[in-house]
């Protein structure tokens, strides 16, 4: 794998430790959440900050697979933080810094959407 090509995969695992920080700082902005389990709250966090580093480390290897990988969890993230933005504009209950987070998270995802499809189409 030449210079160029190694740098995409560096790049969208560098996103996707973005997201991670963004679940961090999201989950420290929000009021405490109340689980009706320990299943239920392991579950949760699992998918919240697992995931993410997980995708991180898969998008890694370098493969078209691994960067479609990326380009389906950006694509899924940006539509719910596209859905997250609206409602919050339309109810204005959020906070600043919270809209902030939305925008943010959702240029990371974006970008992971483009380097990761540009991965896919040149690998």
């Amino acid at each position: 794998m030449n210079n160029a090509g190694s740098l995409m995969p560096r790049l969208m695992a560098t996103l996707c430790l973005g997201l991670f920080a963004s679940a961090v700082a999201f989950d420290a902005l929000q009021p405490e959440k109340v689980f009706t389990s320990d299943l239920h709250q392991s579950f949760w966090y699992g998918f919240q900050f697992g995931f993410p580093v997980l995708v991180g480390g898969v998008c890694l290897t370098g493969t078209r697979w691994a960067a479609m990988v990326g380009v389906m969890y950006g694509t899924i993230g940006m539509a719910l933080d596209i859905a997250t933005f609206v409602q919050s504009m339309t109810s204005g209950t959020d906070s600043p810094h919270f809209v902030g987070l939305i925008l943010l998270t959702a240029l990371f995802n974006f970008l992971l959407i483009v380097i990761g499809g540009r991965q896919a189409l040149t690998v």
